[in-house]
């Protein structure tokens, strides 16, 4: 059956049988963070992340575990798991102890956990695990005693039952799995993935450390079908390429608010994140609609774009209808949203999240994760009104304010000399001084083809959007048959609040590039954005010693690749 939920309150789901009264019982406060884990599907993996989130020490998690139709046993370990730490007594399990030697080594290595022989030890009965998957219940029951200790953690449990009509996606599970969370501190887990013991002790003491921070990530590790000299792994050199670039991050937002234009910056389930920041930030609902969903879910069905992380009843809401260009993975939504909302963060130096690869990972075989999903994400944040080549970005600091660029159409027109109405009729904008912006694309070959395109279709997107609601302000038809151009010359109501004009440039990356004083037109109402589409770090390298000063980092100058 499919699932069913009001447009106020995804709470309301069908609860499980062995579901105990007390999740719902009110112990708010007792708990320092709530860790989202979605499911779907999650054999053989599953029962090593359980087991990493109920060892997890020096700190104590509301898990919150939302199992979006499984079909492959998942919900059922999830269970035996579940029961079988609630039968622990306060202090009992985590038998397992180290040896003689294991004990010296640890004495060398100090209390650096990441590299002592537990970790080491965990992560090879954790792999013996997953090739045991049919095991009885006992065997389960009998590895959470083991390395679990009881009454630590808190573990709700929902399921949620979907038709097979109906595209399965992380963002439904994770948006209710965070409406029952409680904590003043959020953090996520992927259901096949693995972290050591006490990560998320240190998460939130690097964000309690820093009250001026929205979230701190951590760098990751690969593991699972790791390469071998006989047989390596197709695409093991590229994600481990990735890894390290990734890692390399290390400066907070400086780094990794302009690195996400290149690749995915660091690993949304990674993070830790103030609720306060979520919720003020990150709250995709608007105003009047009531609730918290901070996670969409983006799939394009036949000619149109569908946000699965919503209720059915919502979906039909046309405010919710998406452009069929417009859709990508639920990480990538989600860090240009945080970015774009001025999300300040930092990077914990220490491998706490370890990221598994096999065969049939999403990353590899989903259509949304390709590069071109991921290239149209990039320009659609990048050009986005709240984006860094948006209007507000580029020209509010200048003298306009958002309000007076919303309403100079319709106030315009005003005589009140002490209104906010003459502000605007005086202002750049209200007086019809064109603002414009130069976007030239630096590149070679395939990329600079693909990004001046999908700059383009973006801009046609933006012109369609703002002309339709500049027509329903005024009550206008808005003739479908019409051309949209950038300057809409042939049309004497309907001015673009911003005049694009792109440039493609076919060069090298070491050549001499134009210094941005010595450029003709450049005033207060024309700014020149230079996009460089170098996927090479050594090719952005040589950029840089290039430009030296010249390059306006996370301002006017940005890599893309």
């Amino acid at each position: 059956m499919p699932i069913t939920t009001t447009k106020n309150n995804i709470n309301k789901r069908k609860r499980n049988d062995f579901e105990k009264n007390e999740d719902d019982s009110d112990d708010k406060g007792q708990f320092d963070v709530s860790v989202l884990l979605p499911v779907h599907n999650a054999l053989p993996h599953l029962t090593s992340c359980l087991l990493c989130l109920f060892a997890q020490e020096k700190v104590r998690l509301e898990i919150i575990i939302v199992d979006d139709s499984s079909t492959d046993g998942s919900f059922e370990r999830i269970g035996v798991c579940k029961r079988a730490y609630e039968t622990l007594k306060e202090g009992e399990g985590g038998e397992w102890k180290l040896t003689e030697d294991e004990k010296e080594e640890k004495e060398d290595v100090g209390n650096d956990f990441y590299a002592n022989k537990v970790e080491c030890n965990l992560r090879e009965e954790f792999a013996h695990l997953e090739e045991e998957e049919r095991g009885n219940d006992d065997t389960y029951e009998r590895i959470v005693r083991k390395y679990c200790k009881g009454k630590r953690h808190k573990i709700i449990l929902r399921k949620l039952e979907r038709s097979k009509e109906v595209r399965s996606g992380q963002g439904l599970a994770l948006n209710l799995a965070y409406s029952l969370s409680t904590c003043e501190y959020v953090a996520e887990m992927e259901a096949d993935d693995m972290r050591p013991q006490r990560c998320f002790y240190e998460l939130l003491n690097a964000l309690k450390l820093r009250e001026d921070l929205d979230a701190t990530f951590s760098q990751i590790s690969l593991i699972g079908d790791l390469p071998s000299s006989n047989a390596p792994q197709e695409g093991w050199i590229g994600m481990e390429r990735f890894r390290r670039w990734q890692n390399s991050l290390t400066c907070g937002t400086t780094e990794m608010a302009p690195g996400r234009y290149i690749e995915i910056p660091a690993m949304r389930a990674s993070g830790c994140y103030r609720r306060s920041f979520l919720e003020k930030k990150m709250n995709l609902n608007k105003e009047g609609e009531g609730g918290i969903r901070i996670y969409d879910d983006l799939w394009r069905i036949g000619d149109e774009v569908v946000d699965f992380a919503v209720s059915e009843e919502q979906r039909t809401c046309s405010s919710l209808k998406r452009n069929p260009n417009h859709w990508w993975p639920v990480d990538v939504s989600f860090l240009h949203r945080a970015f774009n909302s001025g999300m300040r963060c930092h990077k914990v130096e220490r491998p706490m999240y370890w990221w598994r690869q096999y065969a049939k990972q999403s990353t590899k075989v989903h259509d949304r994760c390709s590069l071109e999903r991921l290239r149209a994400a990039k320009v659609h944040y990048m050009l986005k009104e709240d984006g860094p080549l948006g209007f507000a970005a580029l020209f509010t600091a200048d003298g306009d304010t958002d309000a007076e660029v919303r309403d100079v159409d319709a106030l315009a027109n005003s005589s009140e000399p002490d209104s906010s109405a003459a502000k605007i009729k005086n202002s750049p904008r209200g007086s019809k001084e064109q603002k414009k912006l130069i976007i030239r694309v630096f590149g070679r070959g395939e990329t600079l083809n693909a990004y001046v395109a999908d700059i383009n279709r973006e801009i046609e997107l933006i012109r369609a959007k703002e002309k339709e609601e500049h027509y329903a302000r005024h009550k206008k038809p808005l003739d479908a048959t019409a051309t949209i151009t950038t300057t809409d010359e042939d049309d004497d109501t309907y001015q673009p609040k911003l005049l694009y004009v792109v440039e493609k440039r076919d060069e090298m990356p070491g050549l001499p590039k134009r210094k941005r004083s010595k450029e003709n037109g450049l005033d207060k109402n024309t700014k020149l954005c230079r996009l460089f589409a170098f996927g090479m770090q050594k090719a952005r390298e040589k950029i840089l010693r290039v430009m030296r000063d010249d390059f306006d980092t996370g301002g006017l100058d940005w890599f893309v690749a």
